[in-house]
């Protein structure tokens, strides 16, 4: 990438970041993570296309012992998702149940100012651009993508400065905090 596309915006910076031939066959990359309240997370790479069944499965095999790890003095956990409907479907539901997870209600189906981890992209992409090399294979660019997301500094403030900013947008009447 040129001093010139890396000082242009997020959205405006050329999103090709391997070889052209392999950007043709490649399909999406989609990470899921999560931070808790102790500052703890976890991000893996969730291949595309994805069913509710094999979430649910990620959701057991994954997420239940991360939180148990987490928290190994609670039954019982409370989680934020976003609006994804594969993370809302029914087989979903049923695997957070099994393991004990209660996802909040309520919350809007797309609220990245409400939602921690959103603040974690936004950060990740410009690591991602730090540890750019030039031209590499998707594979390897994909492992980079996990481990920006893990070199999030702020990892415990994510959660604590949540209720601050709820108050936030509803003294802006839920207008954008422009961070």
């Amino acid at each position: 990438m040129t001093t010139k596309e890396r000082n242009t915006g997020p959205f405006l910076r050329p999103k090709r970041w391997f070889p052209k031939a392999q950007y043709k066959k490649v399909v999406k990359l989609c990470v899921f993570g999560l931070t808790t309240s102790n500052g703890k997370s976890l991000q893996f790479v969730v291949p595309k296309p994805r069913t509710a069944e094999q979430w649910a499965v990620d959701v057991k095999n994954k997420l239940v012992p991360f939180m148990k790890k987490c928290f190994p003095n609670r039954t019982s956990y409370n989680i934020l998702l976003d609006g994804e409907a594969l993370l809302h479907a029914e087989a979903s539901k049923a695997a957070y149940r099994a393991g004990h997870i209660t996802v909040a209600q309520g919350w809007p189906g797309y609220s990245p100012e409400l939602n921690p981890q959103e603040n974690v992209w936004a950060w990740a992409e410009d690591e991602l651009r730090r540890m750019e090399t030039g031209r590499e294979p998707f594979a390897a660019w994909s492992k980079k993508v996990i481990k920006a997301v893990d070199k999030y500094p702020a990892k415990g403030k994510l959660v604590g400065s949540l209720a601050k900013r709820c108050q936030e947008l509803i003294d802006r009447s839920g207008g954008a905090l422009d961070r």
